[in-house]
This record gives C-alpha cells, sequence and structure tokens, in this order.
C-alpha cells in the first residue's frame, strides 16, 4: 500500500454566503490530515471575503464576474496546480465534512487516483443524498443513488470530489458551459472515458443541496447528453425533458413549465464544443 500524500489542496468555489465558508473553513481546520493550503475562488460576491485566522494559507481569486461552479473550481485548481499542488478537493462553499473525511479521501486517492468521493448527507433531512450517480442512456434519466448496490458509477456529485492533477489536465477541468450543475456528471463521464477511475469512500461529507431550477434542469441535461455524441442518449433526454414540462402543467405550474421549454430549447442550440 502506497504511503499516504500528505499535500493536498482545498479548492473551493464561493459566492456570498460567508457564514457557509467560514462553517467549511473550521472544518478543515478540525480535519485528521488538513489541507496544505485553501483555494477560494469568489465568484464576485458583492462583499468582499473575510478570513479568520487558521494553520493554514487561504488564498483568495475575486473573479471580475460569476463564473459559475465550473468556472470558479477551475480558477481554483489552476491556482492550486500554479502553487505545485497535485491532489485536490474540491468543495462546495456549504459543505461539512466529518473529521477524518479528508485523510481517507486522500489515502484512497493516492492507492486509485482517478476521482474519489464520499458520501454526502443532506443537513436538512440527516438522509443520505448520494453515493455516486448513475446514467440510463435507453431513459434518459440522470440519478443519484444511495445504497451500495452499483458498483459501476458514472458520476458523483460535484460538492465533494477529489482528483489531482493528470485527471484534471487530462479533460481540461471542468466544462463552463453549464454554469451551474451537471458540470460534476460531465467532468466524470469524460474522466471514465480517458480510463480513470471513480471510487468511493465510506465517509461523510454533508451539504444543504437545491438541485437545478427547471430551466436548468432540461438546458444542462441536453447539453450534457450531446457532448456524449450519442443520438439515443439525446432523444431520451429531450423526451425526458418533454414529459417533465406536460407534468408541470398538468400540476398548474405554468411558469416552470414554460422554463422547462426555454431550457429544452437553448440545450439543443447552444455550441457544446
Amino acid at each position: 500500500m502506497k504511503e499516504i500524500e500528505q499535500k493536498w489542496a482545498a479548492c473551493i468555489v464561493y459566492y456570498q454566503d460567508q457564514e457557509s465558508l467560514n462553517n467549511l473553513l473550521e472544518s478543515l481546520e478540525n480535519q485528521s490530515l488538513k489541507p496544505s493550503s485553501v483555494f477560494i475562488a469568489d465568484n464576485n460576491s458583492n462583499e468582499p471575503v473575510k478570513i479568520n485566522n487558521y494553520s493554514f494559507p487561504v488564498n483568495i481569486s475575486r473573479l471580475a464576474q460569476n463564473k459559475g461552479f465550473a468556472g470558479g473550481a477551475n480558477v481554483a485548481v489552476n491556482k492550486a496546480m500554479e502553487n505545485n499542488f497535485n491532489n485536490f478537493i474540491l468543495l462546495s462553499q456549504d459543505v461539512l465534512l466529518e473529521n477524518n473525511a479528508a485523510e481517507k479521501i486522500i489515502e484512497k486517492l493516492t492507492e486509485n487516483s482517478g476521482i474519489v468521493f464520499p458520501t454526502m448527507m443532506n443537513r436538512n433531512t440527516n438522509t443520505v443524498f448520494s453515493k455516486g450517480g448513475l446514467i440510463n442512456r435507453l431513459t434518459g434519466k440522470i440519478s443519484l443513488i444511495t445504497d451500495d448496490n452499483s458498483k459501476d458509477i458514472d458520476w458523483a456529485d460535484g460538492s465533494c470530489l477529489a482528483f489531482n492533477s493528470v485527471t484534471s489536465r487530462a479533460v481540461n477541468g471542468l466544462c463552463e458551459k453549464y454554469f451551474m450543475y451537471f458540470e460534476d456528471v460531465d467532468f466524470c463521464l469524460s474522466a471514465k472515458r480517458k480510463g480513470f477511475s471513480l471510487t468511493h469512500v465510506e465517509v461523510v461529507a454533508s451539504q444543504t443541496p437545491k438541485g437545478p431550477s427547471p430551466m436548468l434542469r432540461s438546458r444542462n441535461s441536453l447539453i450534457l447528453a450531446r457532448r456524449t455524441k450519442s443520438a439515443l442518449f439525446v432523444s431520451s433526454v429531450t423526451k425526458r425533458n418533454l414529459l417533465g414540462a406536460l407534468l408541470l402543467f398538468a400540476r398548474l405550474r405554468p411558469q416552470d413549465a414554460f422554463n422547462r421549454l426555454r431550457g429544452i430549447f437553448q440545450g439543443l442550440v447552444v455550441k457544446v464544443d
């Protein structure tokens, strides 16, 4: 077994939630294996980020505009690579880690390379919401799983993902076409196509997940399907989104239905390469 790599960087995407960021940084301070450095991409928040004193340096890159989760993630990870870091844990600002999570995640990353991810808990309900995700190209369903029955995971929730510089460079980072949501699915699929593995670790990270709006759900799922270059997948995702819009009409939610239709149109016409 390889000796665990001690040096790693926490890469955080931030936007206008100082309290959540403070809680995350405290969570990192309490890790059995603390980050050697933290890199924060601030997506042009209204107020500057305020940082307390920690045992690790915290580097902040303030973006001139909100580049979304993928854009912020790429800035933070690239800054880490510029500072000679090879291993990263990418984090959303509202994530909290149990105290041994980083050590176990980096240990597995040292062994397997590729992408490593924890069990994700919903702090609102105190329930597991993700142990990875699956894609059904026939039905167009893109879903998270909450059990250990499936071993061949297609993707993992981007709120807490560990990977190294080799993986990041191989897939050119996260695709910024999405702005928010489904960029994690795209990143994992791209890595798998390049031969990298996805590995789940039985440690817990918690979050307060919200999920995409009806418009972004339709738009970004279609961008994802088109980027796979699978006509079957594009067709099934389109049909699934049209059915979703019809169900929203039936539930007397016309605004959400129209937003979903608008997302379908955008997802079919936007350039994806």
